[in-house]
């Protein structure tokens, strides 16, 4: 009562922390929010951020299922948030032997059910505030008609495949197809799976379907209507289902960059993926795959030196053995041809780190 707080309300407000339970952790148990950095105290302190520390926040992968060591009508979220995921019709939602990506032990087929996932509201994107990235690997049993992978509770979002085969992005209106029919794309080298993506950007509205790690489409996107939370395996509360297998099921609350996405069409886990931005930004990137030749430029700090790293993969990072001494706000690289050893790579990948 002294602090102001309700006597015959356990949480006064409503953070998810017991009023008596702030005044230990430190926390305001007026204040919902004690840092003011967005996001709530029993939100931070469940996810191991400080919710005393506006620069300590939860991380943004908020679902990560990987189908490993799963039984019954639940699915473990292996991301911090714990946002176990509730099967529905699980006669038509199985756990099989085989999958892909970092985890191939097992995978889920889905045929008519789908995965209800409480904890991953979508109110923020609704509203216009939010952003979003929804990835998976799926090996689709049936490409036609309606079959969505990712939707919400109640009308919404509805990203999966449409139109005959193409990959789709829609937000009840706004619907897109990617430019790939699946139909017509050979996705023999990982046994018929493909590494699927859908990204949204709240500030900019803007859209992106990526396949296998390529940009599909881009373009503009109204944020989707409706309510509720995130649901896998189907749209609009559990109909157009996704017919097929599915792992490394993927959320975050950001639209991921381009690198990212290629790093999970890569194989890499989202449990191994940094969506932190950089402290410099690579503003452009040239490859000559005839010549060789190479130039990249990158925003920099005046005095400091910094170094490059090459992949062809994005799971193996070999250094240049450079060093490029920024005497402004951006800097530049050059490789030319006969000094590069990358020359006839068809797919090669840079990154640039301060010394």
């Amino acid at each position: 009562i002294a602090l102001g707080t309700q006597p015959l309300v356990a949480d006064t407000d409503g953070d998810g922390i017991l009023d008596g339970a702030e005044g230990t952790a430190g926390t305001d148990p007026l204040d919902s929010d004690s840092d003011d950095d967005g996001y709530s105290d029993g939100d931070e302190i469940k996810t191991g951020a400080n919710p005393l520390d506006s620069n300590s926040t939860p991380p943004n992968l908020v679902a990560y299922f990987n189908f490993e060591g799963s039984s019954g009508n639940s699915v473990n979220d292996l991301s911090a948030w714990g946002n176990d995921a509730t099967v529905v019709r699980p006669d038509q939602t199985t756990i099989v032997s085989g999958g892909t990506g970092p985890s191939p032990a097992t995978s889920a087929d889905f045929q008519g059910g789908y995965l209800n996932i409480p904890g991953v509201s979508m109110s923020d994107v609704i509203g216009g505030e939010g952003s979003y990235t929804l990835a998976a690997w799926i090996k689709p049993s049936d490409l036609g008609g309606n079959k969505f992978l990712f939707g919400q509770s109640s009308q919404g979002i509805h990203n999966g495949i449409r139109n005959g085969g193409f990959l789709h992005q829609a937000h009840w209106g706004a619907d897109t197809n990617g430019a790939t029919n699946l139909n017509d794309y050979d996705a023999s080298a990982n046994d018929g799976w493909v590494h699927a993506a859908w990204t949204y950007d709240g500030a900019t509205n803007t859209g992106k379907i990526y396949l296998d790690g390529v940009e599909d489409y881009s373009g503009d996107k109204n944020q989707p209507n409706g309510s509720g939370n995130l649901i896998v395996g189907g749209s609009n509360g559990g109909g157009d289902n996704f017919r097929g297998l599915v792992d490394e099921v993927a959320v975050w609350d950001i639209a991921a960059p381009a690198d990212v996405i290629a790093a999970l069409a890569a194989g890499t886990s989202p449990l191994d993926i940094s969506t932190t931005p950089s402290t410099f930004d690579v503003t452009s990137f040239s490859y000559n795959v005839g010549t060789g030749d190479l130039d990249i430029s990158w925003t920099s700090d005046s005095g400091k030196s910094y170094g490059l790293e090459y992949s062809l993969d994005l799971k193996t990072w070999v250094d240049l053995e450079v060093t490029v001494e920024a005497d402004a706000e951006a800097a530049t690289y050059n490789l030319p041809g006969d000094q590069n050893p990358l020359v006839g790579q068809s797919d090669v990948f840079l990154r640039v780190y301060e010394k």
